[in-house]
């Protein structure tokens, strides 16, 4: 499972226990999500790691809000890096970009979300 259910649960309870208020976040994270995404592609073939750095904290936080932790995880991987001035690789982004995949398809199966 790609997304941790207690998170999602935990932000049910942020949002007052109410599902339409989660699905409205889900929604906006899935819509969201792709442009983050590719901001992170771009800036890393661009060698703008601040951008990049910028564009893996968005997402990281987002994610572990989301209970995609894999791919919080490679995003917080990507950050740090890109903030002790090494350059992130597009291998991570790639990994990132697998996790990404993974996480949105499971949050729209868990939501029946068409595509």
């Amino acid at each position: 499972m790609a997304i941790d259910r207690g998170a999602l649960d935990k932000l049910r309870e942020l949002v007052g226990g109410e599902e339409a208020d989660l699905l409205e976040l889900v929604e906006s994270f899935l819509e969201e999500g792709p442009s983050i995404m590719q901001d992170m592609w771009l800036s890393c073939q661009a060698s703008d790691q601040a951008a990049v750095r910028r564009a893996a904290h968005s997402l990281k936080s987002n994610a572990r809000d989301m209970g995609a932790t894999d791919l919080s995880q490679i995003c917080a991987g990507v950050e740090a890096r890109c903030a002790s001035g090494e350059p992130a690789s597009l291998a991570e982004i790639g990994d990132a970009q697998r996790a990404f995949d993974v996480a949105i398809t499971e949050l729209r199966t868990i939501f029946n979300l068409g595509k």
